[in-house]
């Protein structure tokens, strides 16, 4: 029973009970706080709904019920029960047909109160239809709750689709920044590689047994130092306080013999004073090296005078 009680909260909320259920739900909802819990929100819910919904009345709607009002309407003049006229005869009076439809029976006073109340305009499809349109109610407003929900997610959703694109973005900015490190990385070990043989080659030249150390001045300022080996086919220079020179000039190195000068490599840019080694392979009839300062890209053939020039040791 209290089950069944439970279930019409729906429909007392809208006011779509009959009286003898109302009464009963009334009893019960004095001792259930889970029923009055309900029962309040059904009705914020639905007072949201009728707002929603609500419109403005017609001008001339509320003249029109005043004037109607105030016109008197006719009544019709219904004989009192047991008031049935006396007939000579002896026999007894005909039946009087009663507006509420009992025949031949009185009435308490009172009694049928609640299934006129249960009848009353806008109520003839009785309680199973008051109970539909609570329900209906309550799934409108459930239906604006889902409704809401959903805005809600797909507000979330679109958030986070924002989101995965943004970090979609930093994901390649720091792809492509690790691709950009691995190429210097790879750079840097070709770079080592080449000094670790250039070093390896200068170690022989050194350790070679017929190395010749020469040291000439340059003209322009500061000392070249040139160490040959015949027998290791190898020839190393190097140089210290020559002066700097624009962006766009640079010292190169020749080799000379019976063919005439032949470029042998430009000098990297001074650091601490010291250019970097330039090691590089002989031929065997060279037998000058010179330095002359050129276009920062090098020149096929010396454009200026040397401003060094210096005999190899034979072989």
């Amino acid at each position: 029973m209290d089950d069944d009680l439970h279930a019409l909260s729906g429909a007392y909320a809208v006011d779509a009970l009959p009286y003898a259920e109302w009464v009963v739900f009334e009893e019960h909802l004095r001792g259930c706080a889970g029923c009055g819990t309900e029962v309040r929100r059904l009705r914020e819910t639905a007072a949201r709904l009728a707002g929603a919904v609500a419109v403005n009345p017609p001008p001339g709607l509320r003249p029109r019920l005043l004037a109607a009002a105030r016109r008197p309407s006719p009544r019709p003049m219904l004989p009192l029960l047991g008031d049935a006229p006396a007939r000579g005869d002896g026999l007894a009076p005909p039946p009087v047909a009663r507006p509420w439809g009992g025949e031949g029976r009185r009435r308490k006073w009172g009694q049928g109160w609640g299934r006129r109340r249960e009848q009353g305009p806008g109520q003839g499809r009785g309680w199973p239809a008051r109970m539909l349109a609570g329900l209906a109610a309550v799934c409108a407003a459930a239906a604006v709750g889902l409704g809401a929900v959903a805005v809600d997610a797909r507000r979330d959703s679109g958030g986070l689709a924002a989101e995965s694109r943004r970090l979609a973005e930093a994901n390649q900015r720091l792809s492509d920044a690790n691709q950009r490190l691995a190429g210097v990385n790879r750079q840097v070990a070709e770079t080592n590689q080449r000094l670790a043989g250039v070093n390896r080659q200068v170690a022989v030249l050194l350790a070679a047994s017929d190395a010749r150390t020469v040291r000439r001045p340059v003209a322009s300022g500061g000392t070249a130092t040139v160490v040959v080996s015949r027998s290791a086919g190898r020839l190393l220079f190097t140089s210290s306080g020559l002066p700097s020179l624009p962006e766009s000039r640079g010292y190169e190195l020749w080799l000379m013999g019976p063919g005439g000068p032949r470029p042998a490599g430009l000098l990297g840019r001074a650091e601490g004073g010291v250019t970097a080694p330039v090691l590089v392979t002989p031929l065997r009839g060279d037998e000058r090296v010179a330095l002359t300062v050129e276009p920062a890209r090098g020149s096929p053939r010396p454009t200026t005078d040397p401003i060094l020039l210096a005999d190899l040791p034979a072989a």
